[in-house]
């Protein structure tokens, strides 16, 4: 009987910690890129702002090639979004949606990801023209982790785990638009 007493207590005790831990821990994590992309702001917005393009320089979509992905809207426009599902064990199911856009200047996207895990995040593509021929691209995402939870925040860091993925798909943007790849980036969006 004495021993459970002093488990159950130590387990109140590692209960009462972590919780305690957690509100001084930040519940959000962070991954942030920049490439410097010789072209104008206009023509990069244009780029991004389409959804279908996306899949054309996101690692995510390579990586899974069984991925579905479903466009909703009209492209290019607040409130357009794409679902995807592909295999749980490589990109889930969810949902990209663009919630706001400033023209040659900034395009924000909520995700949802409802499969393997449940969860939301924002992805903001911020641009800032150097000069007529150069544009500087960061690719901000944030993801929140509630409290209990952000605990494990300490261990596992998005910006570690993820923070290449983001280099190679800004670098692939990089490509597609300096190669001057046929799509919709010929016709900037003013």
């Amino acid at each position: 009987m004495n021993y459970l007493k002093i488990f159950v207590s130590f387990l109140f005790f590692v209960l009462l910690v972590t919780l305690g831990l957690s509100f001084f821990l930040s519940t959000n994590q962070k991954v942030e890129r920049t490439v410097i992309i010789n072209a104008s702001a206009p023509v990069i917005y244009n780029h991004l702002i389409k959804l279908e393009n996306f899949n054309k320089f996101s690692v995510w979509s390579q990586q899974d090639s069984t991925a579905v992905y479903t466009l909703s809207g009209k492209d290019g426009t607040v409130g357009s979004s794409t679902s995807w599902k592909g295999s749980p064990e490589i990109s889930g199911e969810g949902k990209i949606e663009i919630v706001a856009l400033e023209p040659n200047n900034k395009v924000t996207h909520t995700l949802q990801f409802s499969q393997p895990k449940k969860g939301k995040a924002e992805s903001v593509f911020l641009l800032n023209e150097t000069n007529k021929e150069t544009t500087s691209v960061t690719w901000t995402f944030k993801m929140a982790t509630p409290r209990p939870w952000n605990i494990f925040n300490l261990f596992y860091s998005l910006d570690k785990q993820m923070g290449k993925d983001f280099e190679d798909g800004l670098t692939a943007l990089k490509n597609m638009i300096e190669l001057n790849i046929p799509d919709s980036i010929n016709t900037p969006n003013r």
